[in-house]
């Protein structure tokens, strides 16, 4: 049982990075709303995705409510220092 429950957790967090990359700016609760989870599951999964440097999260208050807005990381950022390096002549 606790394969299967690794295995569903990796494909909710695939799934949800790529909502993501094409709905930018979503609030974590609009997100929720929108897969019909719940607001603390979408939360671990946003948390452990900017964790792994896939997402970034901006606050913002909106009607006197704090949001969390959830956006991808740039593709340029996702690339190690090294290959970075590798481009600078190239005006990367």
């Amino acid at each position: 049982m606790q394969i299967k429950a690794e295995i569903k957790e990796e494909l909710a967090e695939d799934v949800l990075y790529e909502f993501i990359n094409a709905n930018r700016g979503l609030s974590i609760y609009e997100l929720s709303e929108r897969f019909g989870w719940n607001f603390e599951e979408v939360h671990n999964l946003v948390k452990r995705l900017e964790e792994g440097s896939l997402i970034r999260t901006d606050e913002s208050e909106e009607e006197e409510k704090r949001k969390r807005k959830v956006y991808p990381v740039g593709w340029k950022d996702l690339l190690s220092e090294d290959v970075k390096k590798s481009f600078l002549g190239e005006g990367f």
